[in-house]
């Protein structure tokens, strides 16, 4: 038993011993493991849900955050600006915090509590997680965004707007903005006409001429509007008096010879009747297109000077006209002609009608070889159905130089000159700009008058106080000789 019991101890001994080892070994591996969990290998991450551009007085926002391994321990957000940093938020996370977890955190920033003011500055979230990076801080990331600071809020006045305005003709509004922003001006139909520096008024004094529809709804109103960086937009309705006009109706009897003429030249597929329909719907839509998107852009200085000139021909068909096509004794298509149809001798010199710049000068569709001049502040001219074009895109014309000569391209069954004014890329009476008077009293007038900010009611209800002379009334029968 003595030499039974001396055995089992020296057994037991050495696998005390073993253990002894053993137990260090496998701490240090614990260890060892934990220490690189700890370090992890990933920075956490930032989304900032939306793209914030501009800081106003009081901006929310919302940040989300994470890491993957060993979870987040603090976030900062905070605003550079003039070499000063600016703590907006913190928080911290508690010990133990669950890895790969989403932390969603609503905060807001109030500018003027930091002591911002306005001007440009630099957003920074920072992140940085539980590991034992960097001398046990943690990793770290950052996002920044250059965003600017806009703490005043938009006073939007409106001061004046001329006085006789006619259906299908042009509105000239003058208002003033006591700081920058993104867009202004009026909106007709959903669409917003751009407002411009008003050029005879004081710094923030703007201006905006804009078409008024063929055949608006009564009680009239306008909508001017102001819209910043960041935040809502601001509104002003004006009432506007508006004086009526009767538009001509024109009947346009149309030949099967003529029919297969427009298919033959635009190269439109169908019966005679499709091919034309065709012509003068879509095409004329994707003209109109074509036009505004020419039109979107406008030198912010005026460069026209006085009444427009207007070319010496016989008027043919006038703006407004609303024609009804007729074919085989039943109408087929109904349109309203946009512009002036000029017609003098064959291939006659089309005069600029002003100081311009050219915009375009190449085939538009139904209205054949044309010109578009740019006369800044938004007004356009153009000029179509050209045999011939002697101008290019660029070029800088004078008035009265000539853009091009009289022809029958596009839908035109005659020589002639088609002749549109348009604001901003929609069609308006250009009778009104080929009056001196009108001009005037109308634009120069309006824009050069000092009046103070007004109450809109009161300033924008004034009557009209002399009539323009009306179109011919009446039917009459036409030749499908115009478009």
């Amino acid at each position: 038993m003595g030499g039974m019991g001396k055995l089992i101890k020296t057994q037991w001994d050495r696998k005390a011993g073993q253990l002894m080892w053993l137990v260090p070994l496998a701490l240090l591996g614990l260890l060892a493991w934990w220490s690189v969990k700890k370090l992890d290998w990933d920075d956490p991450w930032i989304n900032l849900g939306e793209e914030i551009e501009v800081i106003g007085a009081k901006t929310s926002l919302t940040v989300k955050a994470g890491d993957g391994k060993s979870g987040l321990r603090e976030l900062v957000v905070s605003i550079r600006q003039d070499g000063q940093e600016k703590v907006a938020f913190t928080r911290s996370f508690p010990p133990g915090g669950e890895p790969g977890r989403e932390e969603e955190v609503p905060l807001a920033i109030e500018a003027k509590t930091l002591g911002l003011k306005e001007g440009k500055g630099t957003l920074t979230v920072a992140v940085k997680d539980r590991s034992w990076r960097n001398g046990f801080k943690g990793r770290t990331r950052i996002l920044t965004r250059d965003v600017v600071i806009d703490l005043v809020p938009i006073n939007l006045a409106f001061q004046s707007v001329n006085h006789l305005m006619h259906y299908g003709g042009t509105g000239l509004i003058l208002y003033h903005l006591n700081k920058e922003v993104k867009e202004s001006g009026v909106v007709v139909g959903g669409h917003l006409y751009r407002g411009f520096p008003n050029p005879k008024g004081a710094k923030g004094d703007y201006m905006v001429l804009f078409p008024i529809p063929l055949e608006p709804a009564e009680p009239y109103q306008m909508e001017l509007v102001a819209r910043p960086q960041w935040g809502p937009e601001v509104k002003r309705m004006i009432p506007l008096k508006l004086k009526p006009r009767r538009w001509r109706h024109d009947d346009m009897n149309l030949s099967e010879g003529f029919l297969r003429q427009v298919a033959a030249t635009f190269s439109t597929a169908g019966s005679p009747v499709e091919a034309y329909l065709a012509v003068n719907r879509e095409m004329r839509r994707a003209d109109h297109d074509k036009i505004r998107e020419v039109c979107r852009e406008s030198r912010p200085e005026q460069l026209w000077s006085g009444a427009f000139q207007r070319f010496l021909g016989k008027p043919m068909a006038r703006y407004g006209d609303k024609r009804t096509y007729i074919f085989d004794g039943k109408s087929i298509d109904q349109q309203v002609h946009l512009g002036e149809d000029l017609a003098s001798l064959e291939r006659s010199p089309v005069p600029a009608a002003n100081h311009g710049v050219v915009v375009f000068a190449e085939s538009l569709g139904i209205y054949g070889q044309a010109v578009i001049l740019d006369h800044g502040l938004g007004v356009f001219s153009l000029y179509g159905h050209l045999s011939q074009i002697d101008v290019a895109k660029g070029d800088r014309v004078e008035k009265g130089q000539s853009v091009g000569r009289t022809g029958t391209t596009g839908l035109a069954g005659g020589d002639h000159l088609h002749f549109s004014m348009l604001l901003q890329g929609e069609f308006v009476d250009p009778r009104e700009w080929w009056d001196p008077q009108w001009h005037k009293d109308q634009v120069q007038g309006v824009l050069t008058a000092q009046a103070p900010a007004a109450p809109v009611a009161a300033a924008a209800g004034a009557s009209a106080s002399s009539e323009q002379s009306s179109p011919r009334k009446g039917k009459s029968k036409r030749r499908p000789t115009r478009r």
